[in-house]
């Protein structure tokens, strides 16, 4: 009977431990996947810049730098970089610069600026193409030939009696304050326009910059990674020359680097539509929210029922 009764607390001993050992084993596995997972995202790649602060504004944590190719991130160009009060303190317009530029997934700032020198700033502009080119609000926007998401064919002129809001992005653009803060913006405006019977007849349009890669297959995976209601939001592109010309008269500038096909030098331009067709207004550069963009077309004339 004693030799029973040791046997099962034996068994029943071993019984506990294999359980405890299953229990440990899968803690383990489960602690390794998320290690794993851990490991899988990219820690923040750090370059070197090299150029000259146009402006800056401690109020929004920005620096404007014209700088040189910053080698394997992107060629050379004038743009708005973030960057904390310590770093901007003492800096001014002018000042030859070399710092560090920091590249997360979602973030990029400047962590260090160096002052090497000064040289007085360089009045010259460099828009490729005569101001006047560029509509202004209340001009008619020029229509296009376009080609959707979903390989259909279209006319701006489609969009009569709808007020719009258009963006031009591409979808290769590595800066995350860029073209996918563009989209996380449209994402937001979409989200308020289905909520806002007043804006129910507003339209979000995105525009390639890259017509060559941005083909409407490319653009239907975007748009579906960006979360876009095909009643709401269409991504666009068009014939090379077709893109060029309808880009233009929004004063987009865009440059590919020949020695990076993902590399693109563009600017920033987002407009608002009236149902008409004719420019409302038009917002520059990146540091637009989407509740403003939403107080523009809530200012712009809802169609005629």
């Amino acid at each position: 009977m004693a030799a029973g009764l040791q046997t099962r607390r034996s068994c029943l001993y071993y019984a506990c431990y294999s359980e405890r050992m299953r229990r440990l084993l899968t803690l383990l596995v489960l602690l390794a996947a998320v290690a794993a997972c851990g490991r899988s995202a990219p820690p923040p790649r750090e370059f070197e810049i090299v150029g000259q602060i146009q402006a800056v504004a401690p109020e929004r944590g920005e620096v404007t730098i014209t700088h040189q190719d910053i080698k394997g991130f992107m060629p050379g160009m004038t743009m708005p970089f973030k960057a904390g009060k310590a770093v901007l303190d003492g800096r001014r317009p002018g000042d030859l610069v070399t710092g560090t530029l920091v590249v997360g997934e979602v973030d990029v700032h400047i962590s260090k600026l160096t002052v090497t020198g000064h040289r007085e700033l360089d009045p010259t502009t460099v828009l490729p193409a005569d101001g006047s080119a560029i509509i202004q609000p209340g001009d008619p926007v020029k229509d296009a030939a376009l080609v959707d998401q979903d390989g259909k064919t279209r006319r701006l002129s489609e969009w009569r009696g709808h007020r719009l809001a258009l963006t031009f992005v591409y979808t290769r653009c590595p800066l995350p304050e860029f073209c996918p803060l563009m989209n996380q913006h449209f994402r937001s405006l979409q989200n308020t326009i289905a909520q806002t019977p007043s804006l129910a007849d507003v339209r979000l349009l995105s525009m390639t910059i890259d017509p060559a890669y941005d083909t409407p297959k490319v653009l239907k995976m975007f748009a579906t990674g960006a979360g876009a209601d095909p009643a709401r939001w269409t991504f666009l592109t068009a014939a090379p020359a077709e893109a060029a010309t309808f880009m233009e008269q929004f004063g987009i500038l865009a440059e590919h680097d020949p020695a990076n096909e993902i590399q693109i030098t563009h600017n920033l331009r987002t407009a608002v539509i009236d149902a008409d067709g004719r420019l409302k207004s038009v917002h520059t550069g990146n540091r637009w929210k989407p509740d403003e963009l939403v107080a523009d077309l809530a200012a712009t004339p809802a169609p005629a029922n």
